[in-house]
């Protein structure tokens, strides 16, 4: 009975980490019209590196955002220890900026701590549906 207990409260506690919402990047509605309007090609690199990782859950999504008056794209990696990273762009190139969560401590790298904060305008731009 003891480890009947134990694995449904194992189980429950994974449940509840399954659930939490991420602060920087809120669950999106994919068919809602203003999800139909958030394209942006220049992801695509970022998507295509998502897409040459095998198939997780959760899964991988790539967010745009403004911040600091420039649109970046904010990368949630499916493995729970990853940064949550945001990438700008520079001469046509994405460019690494900073992980404003994740990582062992939760609170990222560092390197934009005001982009929780901050960053305005998100938007779901995909969803690893694989």
């Amino acid at each position: 009975m003891k480890s009947l207990l134990f694995l449904l409260g194992v189980w429950g506690c994974l449940g509840m980490v399954q659930c939490q919402q991420d602060p920087v990047a809120p669950a999106a509605q994919p068919d809602s019209p203003a999800a139909q309007a958030c394209k942006d090609a220049r992801a695509q690199p970022l998507i295509d590196e998502l897409l040459r990782t095998p198939k997780a859950n959760p899964a991988g999504e790539v967010w745009r955002y403004t911040w600091e008056g420039r649109t970046v794209f904010l990368v949630k990696s499916f493995r729970p220890d990853d940064y949550v990273k945001v990438y700008d762009i520079r001469d046509h190139q994405l460019v690494y900026v900073g992980a404003p969560s994740g990582g062992l401590s939760g609170k990222g790298d560092g390197k934009c701590p005001n982009f929780t904060t901050q960053a305005t305008n998100g938007c779901q731009l995909w969803r690893d549906s694989r």
